[in-house]
């Protein structure tokens, strides 16, 4: 078997720029490009999705591109966590107490060295690929990547889940004071009550324009729950489900996703998700997944990359199949975690010990569609190609383009596996027996994760 991939995304923090020169984004540029060339060669586009910091720069945005903003220039959780009182031996040395910057002299960066870094991406790109480039903003719920005083000090009536510690995430379901500064979207400031969804989306509206981007990642499980990083949300409470919640806390979900496309019409989304499955998500926070697929097109949520990092497969392959069931479209994407750029650790050469199995496991993964054909993924994203220290060494795209060639193109599925599981995306969407999509879906994760041999998933509604 043979095939192309639709796209690879490369993943890319700020660090590697070691000085703000045109000079240094062209030599970053080239040898991001000229290191996973063998990739990108069998790829009808190429994506860059830019960490910059953790999308408080579109939020703090107001249209001037001599403005500066914080970057994600540090090792550790950037806002402060909670500390021990008194402190403890070893604290100082733990990075999620107490961050350090990974180079000395950093500081706040322009958003025209920003737009002209995008340009530099697009032109260098295109050159070294032949393809297309699309580039892509983040935008994080978290306190991690980078200091943000907008989510933590201005507006911290928007963080509202506690998954690090009282008040760390932001909810997709909050509603902004007034401040009368000037954004780029609202010149005149912020109305009392004016939703995260209307407020993110006009600023990206204005953000994007400005600078070049061509779509947005919601991190972290913006925009799928409350509590996106744990099994407890707006219904479920570790003992209960509470239904009587389910309708209010869909519609208010739904609200976000209406605010943000209306803010920000025609704009191209795509997804982390949360650690959960998809039945999960509905069971917990009534995640109105029928209707963000249908309705509004988004991409379907990625493998996640934390389940296998905590070696449960089991979580990663149930949930990414249970999300891919039912597709908005044709997209179907896999992603592979070899660096990351914030908290010290390159999983392909430590966590993983350069061994394949979250790319051979995870690939192995298919979706029986709507003609009777198997799916596999094809679309690959690579966080990130930089590592903390902003390093990008030669021997991982090395080790990993092969491997991901052979599991992608080569040997990836052209038919249903031994087993194959008929998955109730609608029915779990009615949100009648949040206790039974629960049980089940964590029941298959702890039997994929036991040895199962379930890889292929097709939808009730196809069935």
């Amino acid at each position: 078997m043979q095939k192309k991939l639709c796209n690879v995304t490369l993943e890319l923090s700020a660090k590697p720029f070691f000085d703000d020169s045109e000079a240094e984004m062209y030599r970053v540029c080239r040898k991001m490009f000229n290191q996973w060339r063998a990739l990108t060669a069998v790829t009808e586009s190429v994506s860059v999705l830019l960490w910059i910091a953790d999308g408080s720069e579109i939020l703090e945005y107001s249209g001037d591109l001599s403005q500066t903003f914080e970057w994600g220039y540090w090792c550790g959780c950037a806002n402060h966590c909670p500390r021990h009182q008194p402190e403890l031996p070893g604290d100082r040395e733990n990075i999620h107490l107490y961050p350090q910057p990974y180079r000395a002299g950093v500081g706040p960066r322009s958003y025209a060295w920003l737009k002209r870094l995008i340009e530099v991406i697009r032109e260098t790109g295109a050159e070294i690929t032949g393809k297309p480039i699309r580039v892509g903003a983040t935008f994080d719920n978290g306190p991690e990547f980078a200091i943000s005083d907008f989510k933590f000090n201005r507006h911290k009536e928007i963080a509202q889940a506690h998954t690090l510690f009282p008040n760390s995430f932001v909810v997709c379901t909050a509603k902004l004071h007034a401040e009368k500064r000037a954004y780029a979207a609202f010149p005149d400031g912020i109305a009392e009550g004016t939703s995260l969804g209307r407020f993110l989306g006009s600023q990206f509206r204005e953000f994007s324009r400005d600078l070049g981007y061509d779509y947005i990642w919601l991190s972290n499980g913006m925009g799928f729950g409350s509590e996106t990083w744990g099994i407890t949300g707006a219904l479920f409470d570790k003992r209960a489900f509470h239904m009587e919640k389910a309708d209010r806390a869909a519609e208010d979900m739904l609200d976000f996703w209406r605010d943000f496309y209306a803010g920000c019409p025609g704009v191209q989304v795509e997804t982390r998700g949360s650690n959960y499955s998809a039945g999960t998500e509905i069971a917990t926070d009534a995640a109105p997944l029928a209707k963000l697929y249908r309705d509004y097109k988004i991409a379907p949520p990625v493998n996640s990359p934390w389940a296998s990092m905590n070696y449960n497969v089991g979580l990663e392959i149930a949930a990414w199949m249970s999300h891919i069931a039912e597709l908005p479209d044709d997209r179907l994407p896999f992603r592979f975690y070899i660096h990351d750029p914030w908290f010290i650790n390159s999983p392909w050469l430590d966590r993983y010990g350069r061994e394949p199995w979250d790319i051979y496991l995870p690939l192995a993964v298919s979706r029986v569609s709507e003609d009777g054909t198997v799916k596999p993924a094809n679309r690959i994203a690579l966080l990130s190609v930089d590592d903390t220290k902003g390093q990008m060494p030669d021997i991982v795209p090395r080790e990993v383009i092969p491997q991901l060639l052979h599991a992608a193109l080569e040997i990836a599925p052209d038919a249903p596996g031994p087993l194959l599981w008929v998955y109730p995306f609608d029915e779990y969407a009615a949100k009648k027996n949040p206790h039974l999509a629960f049980a089940e879906e964590q029941f298959i994760g702890e039997a994929i994760q036991g040895g199962l041999p379930l890889n292929t998933v097709i939808s009730t509604r196809i069935w």
